[in-house]
């Protein structure tokens, strides 16, 4: 019984104590904890609290909240909110003995923040309060266990959560909603610790997806745990409020963000955690960002920007980044007119930031950078100290980067700076770094290439590397590059007149910077300039111009001061020169043009004073150790298909020239010393001169070796140089020479260098004439040197041999008695620095012991020569020729005793020989000649002109024998002349003034002897030092009296000479008008002349042929008449045996009438217009006037005249047909023209 009544006692407690639970648990606590809950809350948060039920069920452990929330103060709007909370408590709690969950869900918790204007939150007062100093709580003893709290818990949940934050500031609201939360398991029980958890979260961050995910074993001694979170595209303009840019920025786009990140902590088994390793992987994209300007203008924009990066454990410091990439950006740059940059921040105009400045101490360091970035060899120091880095890094980190790239990148840069405007645009600019590692030493490659929208291209790439040192190596070239893109930057330094189409380069280069100095090394240069031009102001054709000019092979080494050029090729360039008539050279000018000063002036120099000059200079010799000087090589230098033209207006009459298909091949330019040079060049002169060049030289000497070859050049581009001396023109002229110069550095510096030319030239096919009269001076068809040896520095010319072929020299003595040679100098202006009344010669003073030049020419040969002299002083005019001049000149030279030996011979007017011989001295200070001059069978008639000027008298015949010896030695002449008159006949005699009154023919008559000659002996002597001795006047005096010699005797009839004449004029005959034949009468005057020239064979007779212009005439014009009306009748005889006077009148009429009708000139006609009726004799009056004559018919009527007179006179046998010449026709005088005939009158010779 009393167990039953402790069984039943135990149920009882028990049920009472359940339904207690019961009781409390389900009706008491959730209705007390609800009421206690909403108090504390509300006290606590000083915020009203709202919860619409609490529940508990006892059976099953499950609690649940529904409807809490915490008011705002913001009326309508609660700061926090959940709409469910549900708690399920395991009963396995029991059994565990520590917590377990079986499900905690939280369903719409929902949050509000605001950020007030006064930059509070509407949770401000909650935050302070947390920061309000409490009083410190007692640390609670350590246990020595570190043993985890146990717990276990299932299936969390958080369901469309929800975060807003409100800015009133900025005026902008941030959200995170749809937030939801899952982690199945959780439990730190030591059965669980290696069972992984898995959370999964996700919501919307602005509307954009965030989902981050979580793995691992929290509680296990790995703490192994992944993260992975992976956000979409997240709008950024949410977030540019927040972000203040300095003036003139602007965010109008911050673009969104798309975002993946990764990661792996762990503690390895058996390590400590200061052994942890923390594996990151991180991918971010960002898009559409865009900056402009305070004003709206584009400042920057990134389409698209990727970063790719991890690391295998970030607290090693070690990152990995595989690609950082900026897509298709753009860039907008502009200078404005006073030099603000829009990209600076702060404003326009700002100053350039200067570098530090460095330390004020001097170490041997400094000074061997310094050394080296200017050029210098580094000086050499005795106190070596330990070398430092150039540059130390000291990085807490290493990174590795693949690939850092910037693609498609547009620049748009704009300056106002200068004028005119300059808009550049680079259309695709891509930027790479890869293989790049990052740490105590930085190294990578990298590569550039730019392209702008002008078709531009610069392209770079390499590897560097920075490690206590710095050094770089790669390739560099541009391409496409045009002069005037940059020509407002150019104007201050290049002018406008200089054009450049296309510029292009390229080289390899290797540099280094580090204790040792700067260095850099260039390879493989090329450098190409396309369509150059430089052209003066004003005017549009270049000046100079070339197709292309390249360069490659280009090396340089800046510490061994070396620079080279493998190949330099110039292709089609054009050079003109002109020089106007003041003497300005147009090339010159645009050059000046072109290089004129400009750009920003320095400061100006202040002056230094002596002593502090001295004082600086030598503190500068004491740092600085003497430079070497740099050595450069151009290898090979090549011009091709290139042309020079020059024009020269100073000159009365302009020069061209012009010399085009030029090819120039130059190599190994250099200057070292030592170093030789050789070249070829090649060119043409107005398209058949040929000029070659060949040789060697070395700049550093001066010394040169040069082959000279010119073939045809035309020496008439030289006239106008010396037309302001000479009148004379050069139509046509061709000069060669083949040779070599030397050029040799004097034995001092101060001495000019030794010029020397060895080699031949020839003048071919020359012709010159008088620019006076337009008439030929001088012509050769060669003259020819050999062996010639020119030597300046000191003077001295040797020549082998000299050869003058074919040549023609114009001699004349003019109107004004000038011959050509003083006719064609021209006359100089008077020297105004000459003291009056004395010549230049005078006024120049002599210097003492002045010698004559080293001169000699072995031999100097004549063949072919003419000489032809014509004399216009004397009426009528007289021309001599000499011709067939041949000789030889030999042993001519200015030193040694010996005499140059003259041979020389010719011949005048075609059979008188001329020769010369003997010795001469022209060279030395003292003259010296000893010739001989033979002048045979000269036809003295050809110089009637002087005859019957001087004499009054034609000579007829005669021949004139010279044999002259002129000896010369100093100043004293010595000369004897032998003078032969041969046959000396006068003629008639003329009229002039100047002529002698002497009977001339009685002279003749005394000195000829029995055989007809004149022996005549005319020494001559005087000192050629006495100016009052004048050769010219000594030989007029011994002519003159030559001619007083000559005395005519008494004339005499040649007919009563020889007894026929009886007192009759034989010295014509006459002929009837429009004949040419002898009548009787005339026949027996003939007769009578026959047998006066029988008798004097030594006689010739000139018959001057003669007609009358009016009887003639008018005689042949009716013979063509009568000759025309009878060839109307056809069956007349045509052989002249029918006259017109013949034939009956009433045929006569119908002839004459006919002839009439058919004749073709304009017929008189009446005031009608019709056809006037003539008689017959008016007719016939008609037909006689239109006849029209031969231009000729008159010449040949007076040559028949003479041709019968000849003929009759030499058919009787008598008289030898050589004794007898017919003259040209002539008209008889005006006095003759009403003769009745016409005579033909006869001269004797």
């Amino acid at each position: 019984m009393k167990k039953y009544f402790t069984v039943k006692i135990v149920a009882l407690s028990a049920g009472i104590l359940f339904a207690l639970y019961l009781i409390l648990t389900g009706l008491v606590a959730p209705w007390a904890g609800k009421r206690i809950a909403v108090n504390a809350l509300t006290k606590t948060l000083e915020r009203q609290t709202r919860i619409e039920s609490i529940t508990f069920n006892p059976f099953t452990l499950e609690a649940r909240v529904k409807n809490f929330a915490v008011e705002s103060k913001i009326k309508g709007e609660n700061l926090a909110s959940i709409q469910d909370v549900y708690l399920n408590l395991s009963a396995a709690s029991l059994l565990h003995l520590a917590p377990v969950i079986s499900d905690v869900q939280v369903t719409a918790p929902k949050f509000s923040l605001h950020l007030n204007e006064d930059n509070s939150l509407n949770i401000s007062d909650l935050l302070q309060r947390n920061k309000e100093p409490t009083a410190p709580e007692p640390e609670p003893a350590k246990e020595a266990s570190d043993a985890l709290f146990e717990f276990k818990v299932f299936n969390v949940k958080i369901t469309d959560a929800a975060l807003v934050f409100t800015d009133h500031i900025r005026s902008v609201t941030h959200s995170v909603t749809q937030l939801n939360f899952d982690l199945p398991l959780i439990s730190s029980m030591e059965k669980d610790l290696a069972t992984p958890i898995k959370a999964v979260m996700n919501c919307l961050l602005n509307n954009s997806r965030l989902d981050v995910n979580v793995t691992g074993v929290p509680f296990d001694a790995t703490r192994k745990m992944s993260v992975s979170l992976s956000m979409l595209p997240l709008d950024l303009n949410y977030f540019v409020p927040y972000i203040n840019l300095p003036a003139p920025y602007k965010i109008k786009s911050a673009g969104n963000l798309g975002l993946s990140v990764s990661g792996d902590y762990e503690i390895p088994a058996g390590k400590t955690v200061e052994e942890q390793t923390l594996a990151v992987s991180l991918k971010t994209v960002m898009k559409n960002f865009d900056l402009e300007n305070v004003s709206g203008a584009k400042l920057f924009a990134c389409p698209l920007l990727t970063m790719n990066a991890s690391s295998q454990n970030v607290f090693d410091m070690n990152f990995l980044v595989d690609q950082v990439l900026l897509d298709q950006a753009s860039l907008f740059v502009e200078r404005d007119a006073r030099g603000g940059i829009n990209l600076v921040p702060g404003g326009q105009g700002m100053k350039t930031a200067q570098p530090p400045q460095a330390s004020t101490r001097r170490s041997d360091a400094s000074t061997v950078d310094t050394q080296a970035v200017q050029g210098q060899a580094p000086a050499v120091h005795q106190n070596k100290k330990p070398l430092k880095p150039v540059i130390a890094l000291s990085l807490p980190f290493t990174a590795k980067i693949n690939q850092a790239a910037v693609k498609n990148m547009h620049i748009r840069f704009s300056d106002k700076m200068v004028s005119p405007e300059v808009v550049k645009e680079i259309s695709s600019l891509d930027f790479s770094l890869t293989d790049m590692n990052v740490g105590s030493k930085v190294e990578g490659k990298y590569d550039l290439h730019i392209l702008t929208g002008d078709d531009e291209e610069i392209k770079t790439a390499g590897a560097f590397h920075v490690h206590n040192d710095l050094k770089a190596n790669g390739n560099v070239s541009v391409k496409g590059i045009s002069l005037k893109h940059f020509r407002p930057y150019l104007a201050s330094y290049l002018g406008d007149n200089v054009t450049l189409e296309n510029v292009a380069a390229a080289l390899n280069f290797n540099m280094g910077f580090s204790q040792a100095g700067l260095g850099v090394e260039v390879s493989d240069g090329q450098v190409t300039l396309d369509t150059f031009g430089l052209t003066e102001q004003g005017k549009k054709e270049p000046l100079v111009q070339f197709d292309r000019l390249a360069l490659s092979g280009i090396s340089c080494d800046l510490l061994k001061q070396e620079a080279g050029v493998g190949l330099v090729e110039l292709h089609k360039a054009q050079v003109e020169v002109n020089r106007d008539k003041t003497g300005r050279m147009d090339l010159l000018a645009a050059i000046e043009q072109a290089l004129k000063p400009g750009g920003n002036p320095g400061k100006k120099a202040t002056a230094s004073k002596p002593a502090q000059i001295k004082q600086d200079a030598t503190k500068q010799d004491e740092q600085n150790a003497p430079a070497p000087a740099w050595v450069a090589t151009i290898h090979k230098t090549v011009l091709d298909q290139c042309r020079v033209q020059f024009i020269d207006q100073a000159k009365k009459e302009p020069v061209k020239v012009i010399m085009k298909d030029i090819g120039v091949t130059v190599e190994n330019i250099s200057t070292k010393k030592g170093e030789k040079s050789t070249f070829k060049a090649s060119m043409t002169n107005k398209d058949k001169g040929q000029i070659n060049l060949d040789g060697s030289f070395d700049i550093s000497g001066p010394a040169a070796t040069v082959n000279i070859d010119f073939n045809r050049i035309d020496v008439n581009t030289a006239e106008p140089y010396f037309t302001d001396f000479l009148k004379i023109s050069i139509s046509e002229g061709y000069l060669n020479t083949k040779g070599t110069v030397v050029v040799t550095p004097g034995k001092k510096k101060s001495d000019l260098p030794e010029i020397t030319y060895k080699g031949q030239a020839s003048l071919n096919n020359f012709m010159s004439k008088n620019k006076v009269d337009n008439t030929e001076f001088f012509s050769c068809k060669s003259l020819y040197a050999t062996g010639m040896e020119i030597c300046v520095n000191p003077m001295s010319v040797v020549i082998e041999k000299i050869a003058l072929t074919d040549f023609y020299q114009r001699v004349i003595l003019n109107k004004n008695a000038q011959l050509n040679y003083k006719e064609i100098m021209v006359e100089q202006p008077e020297d105004k620095t000459v003291p009056k009344g004395k010549t230049k010669t005078e006024s120049a003073p002599v210097k003492e012991g002045g010698s004559i030049p080293h001169i000699r020419i072995n031999a100097i040969t004549l063949q072919g020569g003419h000489i032809n002299f014509s004399d216009y002083f004397t009426q009528p005019n007289f021309t001599a020729n000499m011709t067939e001049i041949a000789g030889s000149l030999t042993g001519l030279s200015s030193m040694g005793k010996a005499h140059a030996q003259l041979v020389l011979k010719g011949v005048h007017g075609g059979y008188a020989p001329l020769d010369i011989t003997g010795q001469l001295d022209p060279l030395k200070d003292k003259r010296f000649l000893d010739l001989t001059i033979s002048f045979k069978n000269i036809e003295l008639p050809k110089f009637n002109v002087y005859s019957k000027k001087y004499l009054g008298y034609e000579i007829e015949k005669g021949k004139l024998i010279l044999e002259l010896h002129y000896n010369i030695n100093g100043d004293k002449l010595n000369s004897n002349n032998h003078v032969l008159f041969d046959q000396l006949t006068l003629g008639k005699k003329v009229e002039s003034k100047d002529a002698s009154s002497l009977p001339l023919e009685f002279a003749v008559s005394l000195l000829k002897n029995s055989k007809g000659e004149i022996d005549l002996n005319l020494p001559i002597t005087g000192d050629l030092s006495d100016p009052k001795f004048h050769f010219g006047k000594v030989v007029g005096t011994v002519l003159k009296n030559f001619i007083m010699g000559i005395v005519t005797a008494p004339f005499k009839f040649l007919g009563n000479l020889v007894g026929v004449g009886s007192g009759q004029d034989l010295g014509y005959v006459e002929f009837d008008p429009g004949k040419s034949q002898l009548d009787q009468a005339q026949k027996d005057k003939l007769n009578k002349l026959v047998t006066v020239l029988d008798k004097r064979t030594n006689l010739k007779l000139e018959i001057l042929s003669r007609y009358n212009k009016l009887k003639d005439a008018e005689q042949l014009r009716y013979e063509a008449y009568e000759a025309m009306v009878l060839s109307m009748d056809k069956k007349l005889p045509e052989d002249g045996t029918v006259r017109l006077a013949d034939l009956d009148e009433e045929k006569r009429t119908r002839l004459i009438e006919k002839s009439y009708d058919k004749a073709q000139f304009p017929k008189p006609r009446d005031a009608s217009g019709k056809e006037k009726e003539l008689t017959l004799d008016e007719k016939e009056t008609l037909l006689v006037t239109s006849m029209s004559l031969d231009g000729d018919a008159l010449n040949d009527l007076g040559r028949r005249r003479g041709r019968e007179i000849a003929k009759y006179l030499t058919e009787t046998g008598k008289i030898d047909v050589r004794r007898v010449f017919v003259t040209q026709p002539d008209p008889v005088a005006e006095d003759e023209e009403n003769s009745a005939r016409i005579k033909t009158a006869f001269n004797l010779k």
